[in-house]
């Protein structure tokens, strides 16, 4: 009991001694960032997420604008609000928080920058002189 209450702490941001967590790293990306983009990145997360930028949507909609089974919507819902992303307003409609809100900020302009990615041909994402290694790469 007691492993699990301080393994609890520590993914909650808390160290050994209760204090901040070390920033540690979970394969070399931060553990916060990890966190965002592995529940961003789970299916129909991110399309619930961006048809809710407009504004509020009843449940209804959502699932038919992603045409996902209402099982998993409702998982995807539910972790979206546990993370502080999504609320359900007055109505009973989902929305973005403010949090929410705020992501808003970086996921548009990372979803311009991807655009314009796809765009390139293999031959234009390698820079001229690139190796098709990394530096430090084996």
């Amino acid at each position: 009991m007691r492993q699990a209450r301080s393994a609890r702490g520590r993914a909650a941001g808390q160290g050994r001694s209760g204090g901040p967590a070390p920033a540690e790293v979970a394969g070399g990306a931060p553990p916060e960032l990890a966190a965002l983009v592995d529940l961003l990145g789970r299916r129909f997360a991110l399309g619930l997420y961006w048809h809710l930028r407009g504004g509020s949507l009843p449940f209804r909609t959502l699932a038919a604008r992603l045409d996902a089974p209402q099982t998993q919507l409702v998982q995807r819902l539910r972790e979206l609000r546990e993370a502080g992303l999504v609320e359900v307003d007055e109505v009973g409609e989902y929305r973005l928080t403010t949090h929410g809100r705020r992501l808003q900020g970086v996921i548009e302009p990372l979803a311009v920058w991807a655009q314009e990615w796809a765009t390139l041909s293999p031959r234009q994402r390698t820079p001229r002189g690139a190796s098709t290694r990394g530096h430090d790469e084996p």
